[in-house]
């Protein structure tokens, strides 16, 4: 029996930028807040009133293109996996009925069957 299987770790890199992209969206937002409720963050504040709207639209954008990047080559790899793993089961398979052929069963006398 083959006992070799695909290593399940195997990390899709883009997850990780697809994370870090949806940390950046959730720091931008707390800066948004922040710039709006701190009278010292004036600079800040115009930038938001000025560019918030755009800034926030792209990085939108970069998460929804990224999330279909990750599924791209999540499903990519799924489908490998499942050829890999009926590939090992139709070789089990076969192996499995060579050693059927090979060995003559007995019946429960001793004697061999025809």
């Amino acid at each position: 029996m083959n006992t070799t299987q695909p290593s399940e770790n195997r990390r899709n890199p883009w997850t990780h930028v697809l994370v870090a992209s949806c940390a950046v969206f959730i720091f931008t937002v707390f800066l948004m807040l922040a710039a709006a409720f701190n009278r010292n963050a004036a600079a800040l504040s115009r930038f938001f009133d000025s560019h918030g709207l755009l800034v926030l639209g792209i990085e939108v954008g970069v998460i929804l293109g990224l999330a279909i990047v990750v599924m791209a080559v999540e499903r990519r790899e799924t489908l490998q996996r499942i050829e890999e793993r009926e590939r090992s089961l139709l070789e089990n398979a076969v192996a499995a009925t060579s050693n059927r052929t090979e060995t003559p069963s007995q019946s429960p006398t001793g004697a061999e069957s025809p």
